[in-house]
């Protein structure tokens, strides 16, 4: 498939996971790839997996949390592909805590990453979208944005903040032929849920092999996200299936929250 054919696509959190998935995806449809990452050997890693699919890419390191960097992207951006088609809003982290031993700083690092991270990387963006008014703008939240997660409510915070601004945003922007969605995964095989299942697994005295097992139990369908599941709904909503819709934050998650 070529629906991307030439489009620019920006992927933030790029170098693994979701974020490495959804650039991949993307290319494999044609389009060219700014790959962002905090990390700089994984946007390099990513950007390499780009170019062997016959792409261009630009790799591009990244704090979502500094607006210079933020600013610096989409300069960077604009300036070697001459636009943005679509955005991937996809940087985030997780800390598995208890609600009583959540600092203010750990509140804050997880808050100014998944919700002003977020918010900024949006906003600049959509700024150069507006001016060719058309865009497409997918943001990554999570299932525990509209479920209580005991253990990480700071983290479930966020994601809620990016769902209400996903919405906000889709109507102030849709005078532009700017759609903004969000999709929230739900568990899914990367490092940063493999992170929370160890910590499940701790409390309920489970090695983490058994609690993926009463996990998956769980799960209606049976089986939990490969990061594929994940992108191949970023390709939808970015995809000109999706122009008549926006505002929406989409589970996948195997049926694990049907609302």
């Amino acid at each position: 498939m070529t629906r991307f054919a030439d489009k620019v696509v920006l992927v933030t959190g790029a170098g693994r996971g979701i974020g490495r998935a959804m650039a991949l995806r993307f290319a494999q449809e044609g389009a060219n790839i700014v790959a962002a990452d905090i990390e700089p050997a994984l946007a390099e890693s990513t950007a390499a997996a780009v170019n062997e699919l016959g792409r261009q890419v630009l790799p591009l390191t990244v704090d979502v949390r500094q607006q210079g960097d933020i600013q610096r992207l989409v300069t960077q951006t604009v300036e070697h592909f001459r636009r943005i088609d679509v955005l991937c809003n996809n940087a985030g982290v997780l800390r598995f805590q208890d609600m009583f031993e959540i600092t203010e700083a750990d509140w804050d690092f997880v808050n100014d990453v998944n919700t002003k991270g977020v918010f900024f990387v949006m906003q600049a963006v959509a700024r150069e979208m507006a001016k060719r008014r058309s865009g497409k703008i997918v943001n990554t939240a999570s299932i525990s944005g509209k479920q209580p997660e005991p253990q990480f409510l700071h983290y479930g915070v966020s994601k809620a903040g990016v769902i209400h601004m996903t919405k906000s945003a889709a109507v102030v922007l849709a005078p532009y032929n700017i759609n903004v969605n969000a999709i929230c995964p739900g568990t899914t095989v990367t490092d940063m849920s493999l992170m929370a299942t160890a910590g499940r697994a701790k409390i309920m005295g489970l090695s983490v092999e058994e609690a993926i097992k009463v996990r998956e139990a769980q799960i209606p369908i049976g089986r939990r996200n490969q990061p594929d599941d994940i992108a191949a709904m970023a390709a939808f909503l970015a995809s000109p299936d999706a122009d008549q819709i926006t505002g929406q934050a989409f589970n996948v998650d195997g049926g694990l929250v049907m609302y």
